[in-house]
């Protein structure tokens, strides 16, 4: 026993003795400036669980990537990007956000049920720009998507068209179809984070960047508005087909007219919507609020007046369709809605902070002094006195004086100065705080680092990369020719393929196709008025294509018969093959400027290493490799 007690005694005093010597220990230095082997462990742990790989090669990776990326952030400092005015102006705004998660303090129940009403009924309309990162991501991955968060924020402000810029930055796959634009929604319908952001922002400003478990954004008000509840409706969804630009609306068209014989809504999208998840269940959707779909889906849904009414035929990004609706759902009273708010804030992730709450909760943990004498002259108007340098208020070390009160007074109105010193003092509590932070919590010093080192490397990566392989076209150009193998298009094939309800009728398609028959000849064979049996599309494709059933090898002639999803059976007619050829410039300029950027960071990277001395301290390295990559 008096061993055993021995041996974890000295376990732990070893696991502290090597914390301690970590945080003064050199891993390695640049230019005979010192980088610690503690600022590594802390990023390296971190991501422990996405760099580890087999054999030590994710620890080793990681190693260069951090060595690489303070070379970077040597040269940055080097010339001075710290000092220019816009990135200490940025930085100070960056900060403020940055701050606010650790404001935080439990608040009343009933503030945040009051703030989550006062959203419901009101719906914002908001486009946003996404970059997306991992809740986890690395710091390299860090810097990398708020170096370009704050790029595309930079081209929002001068671009007119923030639609244009959501297209050409964003992230978010819905941009395609929807340019940015969210459309309208309300409280709850978003991440806290998100929600606070379009609510704090004025119609037609842009935000500050703001991070998601999504990772980061910017977002513009278009518009805000009273809310129009819930709705529900079924729908009948026939999905364009590339290349014809008249088959789905012809299709759409004729089940309308069924509608209008039959009546039977949920029988026919049974049978011929292309939504298969909903068309099993009659086409009915869930209840929805707006913003939960797309337009102009959104605006015809809510434009339904009576329970029952049938829209007509409309289009959207992803085909045509036909809405029901089915049931509405106005916004209720408080009163009514009260329990129910409570219980989604309990559950949620939303902000408990209150500025006087916090206040007093700090003031608990700091020497405060006031001068009361002084804070008379405020009640009594003695203007001489308000002005003075006497001490008003001390906070630790830091003091605050009449005139700093005078000055505050100044710009708020309709309020007695005994409410005014009130928020006063505890604005001063929380900027004390806040002026702490760094030094008081090494979470956020560490994450306010990070944003530091990010920013300040964003002017020097957009010169060496970004701009570079924007405007250098002679650089692009060059380097498209000199690894043209790269870029070619897979074996494709210009075909038709036949989409049909039953293997009956599949059966009569595949022998019409093998006998040549045009497409218009088997439509008018087969369909039967406003009954479709087969619909076809046209176009050329790549093997591999999503559009084509898994594995279909093209090869000239007609196919066997696919049968994929429950009534839907599919023939595929292959007119012409196209071999393995190589891309045009201009038909993968998008891939070759991703590559080109990638080829000039290797090469910047590379000048580095020559311009720097780097000295890494290999016993401490191979130390920390045994001590950590296994963990």
């Amino acid at each position: 026993m008096i061993f055993r007690n021995l041996f974890v005694f000295i376990t732990l005093l070893t696991t502290v003795l090597a914390k301690a010597q970590n945080n003064e220990t050199v891993l390695f230095s640049i230019d005979e400036e010192p980088i610690y082997a503690a600022e590594f462990i802390r990023v390296f742990q971190k991501n422990k669980d996405i760099v580890v790989e087999e054999d030590h090669k994710g620890f080793d990776s990681y190693f260069d990537l951090f060595v690489d990326f303070r070379l970077k952030l040597k040269q940055a400092y080097e010339l001075k990007l710290d000092t220019i005015l816009s990135y200490q102006n940025e930085l100070k705004k960056y900060r403020e956000q940055l701050i606010e998660p650790y404001l935080k303090n439990e608040e009343s129940s009933e503030f945040l049920i009051k703030e989550a009403y006062d959203r419901t009924v009101q719906e914002v309309n908001a486009s946003h720009i996404l970059i997306r990162l991992n809740p986890d991501a690395k710091p390299s991955d860090t810097l990398i998507a708020y170096n370009k968060i704050i790029e595309a924020r930079n081209a929002a402000l001068r671009d007119n068209s923030f639609e244009n810029v959501a297209i050409k930055y964003s992230e978010d796959p819905s941009v395609e179809s929807n340019g940015g634009n969210l459309g309208y929604f309300s409280a709850f319908s978003m991440v806290y984070a998100f929600e606070n952001a379009a609510y704090h922002t004025h119609v037609n400003q842009i935000s500050l960047p703001f991070r998601t478990r999504f990772g980061y954004h910017i977002l513009k008000v278009n518009d805000i508005r009273n809310s129009r509840g819930e709705i529900q409706v079924a729908h009948i969804m026939i999905k364009d087909i590339p290349g014809d630009s008249t088959f789905a609306q012809n299709n759409i068209n004729d089940i309308y007219n069924k509608l209008n014989q039959s009546g039977d809504f949920a029988k026919i999208a049974q049978e011929h919507s292309d939504d298969t998840s909903s068309a099993k269940k009659g086409g009915v959707l869930p209840k929805f609020s707006s913003g939960k779909m797309i337009e102009p889906f959104d605006s015809i849904a809510f434009s339904l007046k009576n329970i029952g009414d049938v829209s007509k035929p409309f289009h959207s990004n992803y085909g045509w369709h036909i809405l029901k609706l089915l049931d509405k759902y106005p916004i209720q009273s408080f009163e009514i809605l009260h329990d129910q708010l409570k219980s989604k804030i309990n559950k949620g992730g939303r902000s408990n902070y209150v500025q006087n709450s916090l206040a007093i909760k700090l003031e608990k943990d700091y020497e405060i002094s006031e001068n009361l004498e002084v804070l008379s002259s405020f009640h009594e108007r003695n203007e001489e006195e308000m002005k003075s340098d006497k001490k008003l208020l001390t906070i630790n070390d830091v003091i605050y004086l009449a005139k700093d009160f005078y000055i505050f007074n100044l710009s708020k109105k309709n309020k007695i100065v005994g409410e005014l010193y009130i928020e006063f003092r505890n604005e001063k509590i929380i900027d004390y705080y806040k002026s702490q932070l760094e030094n008081t919590n090494k979470e956020f010093a560490d994450i306010y680092q990070e944003y530091k080192d990010g920013l300040l490397l964003f002017e020097l990566l957009q010169k060496n990369i970004w701009e570079k392989s924007e405007t250098d076209s002679v650089g692009l150009r060059k380097y498209y020719e000199g690894n043209k193998s790269k870029y070619s298009w897979k074996k494709r094939g210009e075909l038709t393929i036949a989409s049909c309800t039953s293997l009956d009728k599949a059966n009569w398609v595949k022998k019409y196709l093998d006998n040549n028959k045009s497409v218009e000849e088997i439509k008018s064979l087969m369909n039967d008025g406003a009954t479709i049996h087969v619909l076809f599309s046209s176009g050329t494709l790549e093997e591999g294509s999503n559009k084509l059933p898994e594995n279909f090898i093209i090869q000239k002639g007609v196919s066997e018969i696919y049968n994929e999803k429950d009534h839907e059976f599919t023939i595929i007619r292959v007119d012409q093959t196209v071999p393995v050829s190589p891309k045009k410039f201009n038909e993968t300029r998008g891939e070759v400027i991703n590559d080109y950027q990638i080829y000039l960071e290797k090469l910047w990277v590379s000048n580095l290493h020559e311009d720097y001395k780097v000295k890494i301290n290999k016993r401490v390295l191979k130390r920390l490799k045994s001590q950590y990559a296994d963990l």
